[in-house]
């Protein structure tokens, strides 16, 4: 053991990675990992971030493996080693121990950075580990997959070409990902789902089992292919390829829904429904209480004043909802809760909510309390509601199907300009017909 350790103690030494952790810092600032730590402190950004800069850090390393593992190679100094006490399978499993082992020491050190920085600004969840699991595991993969390039085919330009063709196997796996192609799944960066999802809705690890479990055969085929004039290194090379074929083969039984923001893995899930993720909602006190992810606190002000110019005329009408509350992929349900869904992406990068965001939020709001559109009585109340709340009369903010008709708008005009008590009377008197659809233009003051 002592010997083992004294050889590993100098690969380590002589290894070129650590000469090269300032180029891969700078590298990693540029990445989305640097990128997120500008935005909001949202544990569900920041672990997904860590993730994706796996896009810069994997190819480097395997780079960087292949460099090492081509160095008695390129030195023609093959034949003077052989004479060394020490295989030449476990000279290059040194090799790749000590090259993994500088990068996982820099991946640590990042990660610890970025859990803590989120740690002490967050306000909701903790980390996905499964992420930093992943993210871990890649580094491991790449790098002894570079590490058996360097060995099997040493030259000077085994290195970049290894940085290159691993950074393009990435970009086509998330590019496959991002058309939900099943087997893209087994890539580490890039996701169909929506990171912010997780805050709603739990869909497990099964997507991070996969990528475990091919990354694993990734690195035993790597590392095997370096042994095969050994029996354990033809051994590990078949278990790494049953392995790799066992992630392929259960990303390839995936259905991925981007739509949806949803994957399962009929081997690995027992359901394709993601379970709620239960949370006290954080809420203000306006006329119709306006209730927001507890990870969003700072977001509810925004989300209170851009609603409030049209909770202010609806707030105590009958079969208006009593609260409003933000989260994706609901409807509403009875006349109690009203769901919309948040502007997450204004809200992600310390954005306002102003402007189209604040203007579309108030839109659907109304449209989710007056009606579904189809009538012409309904889309000239709703339009009216808007601009008594000071929004344009522009139509193409609510899902209608096509521009409102000229006598629509001149409703809307109508109704806008009632006095604020008048309109409210109205609608309490008719806001129940006007919903079931029972009324027409006429009808409207």
């Amino acid at each position: 053991m002592s010997g083992a350790g004294s050889v590993l103690r100098l690969e380590a030494r002589r290894n070129i990675t650590p000469l090269l952790l300032p180029v891969l810092a700078l590298l990693l600032w540029f990445s989305p990992y640097g990128r997120s730590l500008g935005d909001p402190a949202l544990w569900v950004r920041r672990s997904s971030a860590l993730l994706e800069s796996m896009a810069g850090i994997a190819p480097f390393m395997a780079g960087v493996a292949a460099w090492t593992g081509s160095r008695d190679g390129r030195r023609q100094t093959l034949d003077l080693m052989a004479t060394t006490p020490v295989s030449g399978w476990r000279r290059a499993l040194y090799g790749w121990a000590a090259t993994t082992a500088w990068g996982l020491l820099f991946y640590a050190v990042a990660a610890a950075v970025l859990l803590v920085l989120t740690a002490r600004d967050a306000t909701w969840g903790g980390p996905s580990w499964w992420n930093v699991g992943v993210g871990a595991a890649t580094i491991v993969a790449f790098s002894a997959a570079g590490h058996a390039l360097g060995t099997l085919f040493p030259g000077r330009f085994v290195a970049p070409l290894t940085a290159i063709c691993s950074f393009l196997v990435l970009v086509i796996g998330a590019i496959l990902k991002s058309v939900s192609t099943p087997f893209g799944l087994v890539t580490p960066v890039g996701t169909p789902i929506d990171p912010d999802h997780a805050m709603f809705f739990r869909t497990g690890p099964a997507e991070a089992i996969v990528q475990l479990t091919f990354l694993l055969g990734v690195t035993a085929v790597s590392l095997g292919a370096l042994g095969l004039r050994h029996r354990a290194g033809i051994a590990l090379a078949a278990a790494g390829t049953v392995a790799a074929a066992t992630g392929l083969w259960l990303a390839g039984s995936s259905t991925l829904n981007s739509n949806e923001s949803r994957i399962f893995i009929p081997h690995l899930q027992r359901s394709a429904t993601p379970r709620e993720v239960s949370y006290t909602p954080v809420c203000d006190h306006s006329a119709i209480p306006v209730c927001v992810h507890p990870a969003y606190r700072k977001a509810l002000g925004d989300v209170a004043t851009a609603l409030r110019p049209v909770t202010g005329q609806l707030a105590g009408l009958p079969g208006v909802p009593s609260r409003i509350d933000l989260r994706p992929d609901k409807s509403t349900t009875g006349s109690t809760v009203l769901y919309l869904a948040p502007p997450l992406d204004q809200v992600d990068h310390g954005n306002q909510i102003v402007g189209d965001d604040a203007r579309e939020l108030r839109a659907f709001m109304v449209f989710n309390v007056v009606g579904n559109g189809d009538g012409a009585a309904q889309q000239a109340v709703m339009l009216g509601i808007l601009a008594a709340a000071g929004d344009p009369m522009d139509s193409a903010v609510l899902p209608f199907r096509g521009e409102a008709a000229p006598e629509v708008t001149s409703a809307a005009r109508r109704f806008a300009a009632l006095p604020a008590a008048q309109r409210r009377q109205w609608l309490a008197a008719h806001l129940d017909a006007l919903q079931s659809g029972r009324l027409s233009l006429k009808d409207l003051p």
